[in-house]
């Protein structure tokens, strides 16, 4: 395996070992952006590697005296083009922005520096993060490293693509509505929607629920580990080693882990064909004496879920948007599905509100129903397959038309409405070699547990694989 394509656990360790020297590995990633980033276009607003070189001279330097501030310290990252860089052009994906270089960086950033990491330019998103295809009239689309006339999702589409096609060894995404979900399934990689409010953000509303939550795209659900601790600031804040995710990865759960397939949702999610079978396979291949799935047919109505969604997903698209809105010079820069949200949003009521929370918190208690037979909950993590880059969306699935431009999402809803923590996690190829993930779903507050699941069905997989071919 190329170092392009070592999950971050190796190169930590080559760099421990002495086997290469920031400064190389530094080069390696760059090498590789410039073979496949104009095929792919993943990362934006790129740094000359020239111009890195004091951050990295630094790092090597504290790498020799065995003062690293974390163990990834001097490993490259681009950052989201959502997220304030300082010094660094970010547009959030519209022209509204397109010539904005922050002073200062986000929290999240700040985070990332002071773990040591090397910021080297930002990936690509669709405007303002809206809707799972990454695309924008500043820098066009990000394709799909399995296939370049196909989509690689959104909005973490560049974040995801950059790190399957081995340009950054991982990356920081965020996700409302699939938004990291989405990209890693259609790129083969892991990413990680954590419990809202355990990485920094800035606050948008003090109203609305938090719908949306900053994650760690990687390789390995070590990787995503990892760069979780350094966007929390776990490595310079908490010193003790047990408050660190990837300290505590390795300690596998040691009783019956117990997963309710949700699949189909009573049957009212639509999927593409194979899509539900490759996931079920996956499970079934899971099963042994310490993982129990059981397939589960809730009895709770998935359209009472969408409707709460839908409802607070407008609102608080709005209260993000709305001065924009208002503004007749900046008006026009808004793409549809923003002005369809903020329409939608000032025709709702404070009952319509009400009435979406009460339905949230239903869903809430259903689910701590479920969490007291079952430790995870599990779904597809895309209802369709990676689709034409051209294409601004799925308009129908198996022929069946939607009634709306993201319903072809409907399968990340039930876990972002309650804020449940949950992983997507790689679980095979159609025929045609197109990558589908499944969602590992957790009880809120217990990222540990899903992280030390996640990773202990990664080497499930790898001992499968191994006794297959043996």
């Amino acid at each position: 395996m190329t170092v392009n394509f070592l999950p971050v656990e190796d190169l930590i360790n080559k760099l421990e070992n002495n086997d290469l020297t920031i400064h190389e590995i530094i080069k390696i990633f760059y090498n590789k952006i410039y073979e496949k980033n104009d095929e792919i276009n993943a990362i934006i607003s790129k740094l000359r590697y020239n111009d890195l070189d004091t951050q990295l001279n630094l790092s090597e330097k504290r790498r020799k005296k065995n003062k690293r501030l974390s163990p990834l310290d001097g490993l490259p990252i681009a950052v989201k083009d959502l997220e304030e860089t300082q010094g660094i052009l970010t547009t959030s994906g519209s022209k509204i922005f397109q010539n904005n270089i922050p002073k200062i960086d986000s929290p999240m950033v700040q985070n990332l520096k002071k773990s040591g990491c090397i910021i080297i330019g930002k990936t690509n998103v669709p405007e303002f993060g809206v809707g799972s295809q990454t695309y924008n009239m500043i820098f066009g689309s990000t394709r799909n490293p399995f296939d370049t006339k196909l989509t690689s999702g959104g909005s973490s589409g560049g974040a995801a693509a950059a790190v399957s096609a081995g340009m950054i060894p991982f990356a920081d995404g965020s996700d409302m509505m699939g938004s990291l979900r989405n990209p890693a399934s259609f790129c083969s990689v892991f990413g990680y929607r954590p419990t809202p409010g355990l990485i920094p953000s800035k606050v948008t509303s003090k109203i609305f629920p938090k719908l949306s939550t900053l994650g760690p795209i990687g390789k390995t659900t070590k990787c995503l580990a990892y760069l979780l601790d350094a966007q929390v600031g776990n490595f310079f804040i908490k010193k003790n080693k047990n408050n660190l995710f990837s300290e505590v990865i390795d300690n596998f759960p040691k009783k019956q882990i117990k997963i309710a397939w949700l699949g189909d949702f009573s049957g009212t999610y639509l999927y593409e064909n194979e899509i539900k079978d490759l996931c079920e396979i996956f499970l079934k291949n899971l099963e042994n004496h310490q993982f129990k799935i059981e397939d589960l047919s809730p009895k709770f109505n998935s359209q009472i879920i969408w409707e709460s969604w839908i409802n607070l997903r407008s609102l608080s698209l709005k209260n993000d948007f709305y001065e924009i809105f208002r503004d007749k010079n900046k008006v026009d820069f808004l793409k549809p599905e923003i002005m369809w949200e903020i329409e939608r949003a000032l025709s709702l009521s404070n009952l319509n509100y009400e009435e979406a929370i009460y339905k949230r918190t239903e869903w809430k208690k259903y689910t701590d129903l479920l969490f007291e037979s079952f430790d995870f909950l599990a779904l597809p993590s895309t209802q369709v397959f990676p689709f034409l880059a051209q294409l601004k969306y799925p308009s129908e699935i198996n022929g069946k038309k939607l009634d709306t431009y993201h319903r072809w999402m409907e399968v990340v809803v039930p876990a972002s409405l309650i804020g449940l923590p949950t992983i997507s996690i790689p679980c095979g190829f159609s025929t045609k070699g197109l990558p589908i993930g499944i969602q590992l779903i957790g009880k809120y507050g217990c990222d540990k547990d899903v992280l030390c699941t996640s990773n202990l069905i990664e080497k499930r997989k790898i001992k499968l694989k191994n006794n297959k071919f043996s």
